[in-house]
């Protein structure tokens, strides 16, 4: 149930959002407060997005195309900066998670229509590179937010990272390094301190 509830609230906020601003373009305070509310339903749905492979036809669990920045990118460009660093936020705390299964088997695996599953070898692989891909599009949209919306979706990622881990994540060791490690990586390449070659050499 919670994979619809949460998407839904999500759709319900967004929609209040633009609604608001369109019947009352005059107030600043919707201005103020879009950009936050925008990346908090973004959020919510992004938590639950990956799993909605159960939903789609022709898609396995655990799909290499709900489990990706595919859905941050389409958002970011498309429609919001917010709402897609929201869903890369979301997606990350729910790709951390999928990283440390009991076993690299059977529904622990990517999987792709026609291609099937990528292996036991690629499947933790892709998970930890959309990790970082998504933690570089929320850092991305956070650098063209006005300064009170980036203090304020700094603090509902805390908030929510501290939700997640309390509330649905038991084992919480590996999926916090693996978020800090993406953190890292993210900043060397945005700061200059690593280049996407280095990166790309290390992984292969």
């Amino acid at each position: 149930m919670r994979l619809l509830t949460a998407p839904l609230a999500a759709i319900a906020i967004t929609a209040s959002v633009y609604l608001a601003e369109h019947a009352f373009p005059y107030w600043t305070m919707i201005a103020h407060w879009k950009e936050p509310l925008l990346f908090l339903a973004g959020l919510m749905a992004g938590i639950r997005w990956p799993d909605w492979d159960f939903f789609i036809p022709g898609l396995s669990h655990r799909s290499g195309l709900t489990h990706s920045i595919l859905l941050p990118i389409v958002v970011y460009y498309m429609a919001s900066p917010a709402l897609a660093a929201g869903l890369s936020l979301g997606i990350a705390l729910h790709l951390s998670s999928d990283i440390q299964p009991k076993a690299w088997t059977g529904g622990a695996l990517i999987k792709f229509p026609v291609l099937g599953s990528i292996g036991k070898n690629l499947s933790p692989l892709w998970l930890f590179i959309n990790i970082v891909g998504c933690i570089g599009i929320m850092a991305a949209s956070l650098d063209i937010e006005p300064h009170f919306a980036q203090l304020v979706m700094l603090m509902v990622t805390s908030a929510g990272t501290v939700w997640y881990f309390s509330r649905e994540e038991k084992k919480r060791f590996i999926p916090l390094a693996t978020l800090a490690a993406s953190g890292f990586l993210v900043h060397g390449i945005r700061s200059g301190l690593l280049t996407l070659t280095v990166v790309t050499q290390f992984f292969v």
